[in-house]
């Protein structure tokens, strides 16, 4: 018995800091996809910009080298869903709310690597984004560029910010597709 005594403390003492470390967790991470609020870097407080405020958006003007459109929103009252155009045909409110959520999408998902903008080198302007909103018709500009050492991902460029948020060529494909399609099926004026 006094031969198993040492084995059997070592198993105890091992067991407590197993349970002690589980429930202390004093390297414990994030959970995936959540990101801890940190206030000591520069402009941590500031919140990530939105693209396109959906409530708020009166016209979003998309003029690229590869597609062209302006979607408008063409009425607006408190009791009715608002009307839209694509190119001036009729598009419905969900069709309007899809664009405007692909488009913030994209944001959201560069968000994470977002770079300092006077990091890029030899960008290419690929396209030019007016964002149209508020009760004064605040006009918001955004540059979409991509470097020639990688034409793969595009940037959104916010003339008024200090940052440039990345778009993947097949998440800018996914949004021109929806607006070809949309283009194609929008019944004539």
């Amino acid at each position: 018995m006094k031969k198993g005594l040492p084995a059997l403390v070592f198993l105890v003492v091992l067991l407590l800091v197993v349970c002690i470390a589980y429930f202390v967790r004093p390297y414990q991470t994030d959970a995936p996809g959540k990101k801890e609020n940190r206030t000591s870097s520069p402009g941590a407080g500031q919140a990530e910009p939105v693209w396109v405020n959906k409530k708020d958006v009166i016209t979003v003007e998309w003029d690229g080298k590869r597609t062209s459109w302006l979607l408008r929103r063409t009425s607006r009252t408190k009791d009715a869903e608002s009307g839209w155009t694509l190119n001036g045909k009729p598009v419905a409110q969900a069709e309007a709310d899809t664009i405007l959520s692909q488009m913030n999408s994209l944001l959201a998902k560069g968000a994470e690597g977002k770079r300092p903008a006077s990091s890029l080198k030899n960008k290419a302007i690929d396209s030019n984004v007016t964002v149209t909103s508020g009760p004064d018709a605040e006009e918001k500009v955004y540059l979409i560029s991509n470097e020639t050492a990688d034409p793969s991902i595009f940037w959104i460029i916010p003339s008024e910010g200090s940052y440039v948020y990345p778009i993947s060529e097949k998440d800018m494909n996914l949004l021109e597709k929806t607006i070809d399609q949309l283009k194609a099926s929008s019944p004539p004026k």
